[in-house]
């Protein structure tokens, strides 16, 4: 009788543990899923950035022409070139922040230790998200200073002389993109965190079962 009741419990380990196994390895594979989502976000970002960098350069020459002044079809004024710089530069360091963020987001994850791979992944993307965030606003803040500097250094105004349409106008639409794509950022990143928080709480309750 003990010996039936011995064979029983060691049945019952032995199906808990194939199950916990089939359970870690599901979700790891979701883990694995939702980070490589991630990383193609960054390629997209940094795609995107590439070809409008590009585009850039080559429009900037035509488009006095393309928006209907006289002149040659090709003009590249000093103040021109000089923003054009500047935003070539701007891009620039962009693509190199969220090239570093691409590098840096590992999706191969440990089935040995699943519990703390999450754990740490899910430190890892609020931190993440912090950091974009801080960094979005300080490059508004860093194109708005350069802006102005460029703007004194050609003679088209003082640094602070800024209580213009046109320039109010620019501002606001900077503001406005910028609270948008800090807005889908933060909803991107938080909709990865809840789920890798999901995996985690369903690993939590079959370990206590």
């Amino acid at each position: 009788m003990k010996a039936n009741w011995q064979r029983e419990i060691e049945k019952n380990l032995e199906i808990n543990k194939q199950s916990m196994e089939q359970l870690q390895s599901i979700l790891q594979q979701k883990t694995t899923g939702t980070l490589t989502g991630m990383k193609k976000k960054y390629e997209k970002i940094i795609s995107f950035l590439l070809v409008g960098t590009l585009l850039n350069v080559l429009i900037s020459p035509f488009l006095h022409f393309l928006l209907g002044d006289e002149g040659p079809v090709f003009r590249l004024t000093f103040s021109g070139l000089l923003s054009l710089i500047t935003v070539v530069m701007m891009c620039l360091i962009v693509v190199f922040f969220y090239w570093l963020k691409y590098t840096a987001l590992k999706t191969t994850i440990s089935q040995d230790n699943l519990k703390l791979s999450l754990s740490e992944n899910i430190t890892g993307l609020k931190r993440s998200l912090k950091q974009e965030v801080y960094f979005i606003v300080a490059l508004f803040v860093i194109v708005f200073i350069c802006g102005r500097i460029t703007s004194q250094y050609l003679g088209h105004g003082g640094f602070g002389d800024i209580f213009h349409l046109d320039i109010m106008l620019a501002m606001l639409a900077m503001i406005s993109m910028m609270g948008f794509y800090i807005y889908k950022r933060i909803t991107a990143y938080k909709k990865n965190i809840q789920e890798l928080q999901k995996y985690l709480a369903e690993l939590d309750d079959s370990s206590n079962i």
